[in-house]
């Protein structure tokens, strides 16, 4: 009988997805008898919470930045179970699982409460963090083992109360190709990649307008703007006409991007920058958003492979990189070579398989 392996996320932006993904196929890669399954939990309760996030981040920035900063209370936990109960139980009815993976704390937490319900044979859980600070909502009582960023997530995990015998620092999860994969940036142009992340946020129209305005005939720009199609039409529409630009929508192949990139200039989403340090691909953060974003950029900043921007502020650096100071960009490659987790899908997933071999 296959060991059944159920990884959920939560349609709370692509990057959990992405994780998800990305843990399963390390878990049937590494056994041809595992059945590993994706189920991204839907709820119109989630559809309004995300919304109110997305509202808040950009209408009342500070509100939301002391908001995530509070301890989640009990009430909010309830919440959650409330809100996202149904989806889960359905996916733990469907698939009856031996072990389950949590890409985002919302649904992982509302397992943990209905199988401690059910009565039946343990089933342990795992939450795989994808952001490089972990915050309050991942640790949940009975987690059975927490894979962190980093060892400093995995030290402040602790810190705030989850169980030390349960805490891994294994690096985000990317892709398991990674761990095989190098860059291979062309030669003769200079190659800029800008991306928004799934949603497109953040300045990118106008950073990409500043990178254009940079007077380097070898210079490329290419700039993915996810599933929004508004930006996506902007750019074409004030940039098309500028043989350097290479302006594309929603790409699963954004490692491939990446590997041909000289600098990647992005939101500091945890996934994204993720994938790039496992290519020893160097970033320009900007303008982080309050929340995972902000503690993310930090994090990358301090090991040197990032530095923090305003979209005012991303031609200069990049120039400075690229054509003043290549041995700066070089400098911040091998830092985010030393930072990055390649395996790391690969490592959690041969965890997950030691604990549902365990609980058969």
């Amino acid at each position: 009988m296959p060991v059944r392996v159920l990884v959920l996320s939560a349609d709370f932006g692509a990057g959990h997805q992405a994780a998800a993904q990305a843990i399963a196929a390390a878990c049937r890669s590494l056994s041809a008898d595992c059945d590993a399954v994706v189920v991204q939990c839907h709820s119109p309760l989630l559809g309004l919470i995300r919304r109110a996030y997305l509202w808040q981040i950009r209408h009342t920035p500070d509100l939301y930045r002391r908001l995530y900063r509070l301890p989640p209370a009990r009430p909010l936990r309830w919440l959650v179970i409330r809100v996202l109960g149904r989806p889960v139980r359905r996916a733990l009815d469907a698939h009856t699982p031996d072990v389950v993976v949590g890409t985002h704390p919302f649904p992982a937490g509302a397992a943990l409460h209905l199988l401690k319900r059910r009565g039946r044979r343990a089933v342990p859980v795992a939450m795989a963090l994808t952001d490089f600070a972990p915050h309050g909502f991942w640790i949940w009582p009975g987690v059975a083992r927490y894979f962190a960023a980093s060892p400093e997530a995995a030290r402040e995990l602790i810190r705030r109360g989850a169980d030390p015998a349960a805490v891994r620092s294994t690096g985000i999860p990317v892709r398991p190709a990674l761990a095989e994969a190098s860059r291979a940036p062309s030669e003769g142009v200079r190659r800029v990649l800008v991306i928004g992340g799934g949603l497109g946020l953040g300045p990118i129209a106008d950073a990409v307008a500043a990178l254009l305005r940079l007077p380097h005939p070898d210079l490329r720009v290419t700039v993915i703007c996810g599933r929004n199609e508004s930006l996506l039409a902007r750019i074409r529409r004030h940039h098309g006409g500028d043989p350097r630009l290479c302006a594309l929508g929603f790409t699963v192949d954004v490692p491939g991007h990446m590997r041909t990139a000289d600098l990647l200039v992005t939101k500091p989403g945890g996934i994204t920058c993720a994938e790039a340090l496992a290519l020893g691909l160097p970033m320009l953060l900007l303008d982080p958003l309050p929340g995972p974003e902000e503690e993310n950029a930090a994090y990358l900043a301090g090991t040197g492979a990032a530095r923090i921007v305003g979209a005012g502020h991303v031609a200069e650096a990049a120039e400075e990189l690229l054509f003043r100071h290549p041995e700066q960009l070089e400098a911040m490659a091998a830092a985010a070579l030393r930072a990055g987790s390649p395996r790391s899908a690969l490592t959690i997933a041969a965890e997950v398989l030691a604990l549902a071999g365990a609980a058969r």
